[in-house]
């Protein structure tokens, strides 16, 4: 049994949110499982804005990506910020 294009792109999706959570988590100190996706990036705790470009750093180099500098301060939730590098991601690849 073959994995849909669209089941790997769930799969995509499910470890790109966990690497973002998992970088959050441990430049502000809390559990990944603690980071309510739903959430703005402002609501993790412990998290301020040098935290969250180091964070920001380490999912760029975990994914192989560039978020622009100005796009975490647009993004509303971490959700979005792990649906903006999943398009990355994905463009990424089609390239």
């Amino acid at each position: 049994m073959s994995i849909t294009s669209s089941e790997q792109q769930i799969q995509q999706d499910v470890r790109i949110l966990a690497v973002v959570r998992t970088a959050l988590a441990g430049h502000s100190g809390v559990a990944a499982e603690a980071i309510d996706p739903g959430k703005p990036l402002s609501a993790v705790p412990g998290i301020e804005s040098v935290k969250a470009l180091r964070a920001i750093t380490e999912i760029e180099d975990e994914c192989g990506v560039v978020i622009p500098d100005d796009f975490l301060f647009e993004t509303a939730t971490v959700a979005e910020l792990a649906g903006f590098v999943a398009g990355l991601v994905a463009g990424s690849t089609r390239a």
